[in-house]
């Protein structure tokens, strides 16, 4: 019986000892290889997380579908996306975003969906602007009939 106890307090108690012993020592309990963060014109720019995002980016505009838009930017246009999706990747994870599984999400989805997103902003603003230039159109209108007196018919 006093054999059975002390395998089964070793096996429960000894881990914990075990680990109570080298969190009281003070070494450091993951070792860091080469910078975590560089400094990039004045921002800090994390490895892992920038690492994690442009790869994330590449693979996925790899495997993302292709539509006739992507077919009409060709090979130049589609590696300018790319370039362009990585830059925002890195721009959020200076603004913020540190985490790399993180910033490989927002990779992810941005690199398989660029297209139809730049497809959905240039609709947004080609919306607004024609709704704004109708707007101008329709005020000058308004107001240049306003200001023209109206012609007297009873002189002509």
């Amino acid at each position: 019986r006093l054999l059975a106890w002390r395998t089964i307090s070793g096996a429960m108690f000894g881990g914990g000892l075990a680990s109570l012993a080298e969190a009281a020592s003070g070494a450091p309990a993951m070792r860091s290889y080469g910078p975590q963060a560089i400094e990039l014109f004045g921002y800090q720019l994390p490895l892992l997380s920038a690492l994690f995002g442009l790869i994330g980016v590449i693979l996925a505009r790899m495997v993302a579908p292709v539509s006739p838009a992507a077919i009409r930017l060709g090979r130049t246009g589609n590696l300018a996306l790319t370039a362009l999706l990585a830059l925002g990747v890195l721009a959020f994870v200076i603004a913020g975003e540190k985490r790399p599984i993180v910033a490989l999400g927002w990779a992810v989805g941005l690199g398989y969906s660029g297209v139809a997103f730049i497809e959905l902003v240039s609709r947004a603003v080609m919306s607004f602007s024609r709704l704004f230039l109708k707007a101008f159109v329709n005020a000058s209108l308004t107001a240049a009939s306003s200001a023209v007196e109206p012609v007297n018919e009873e002189l002509s």
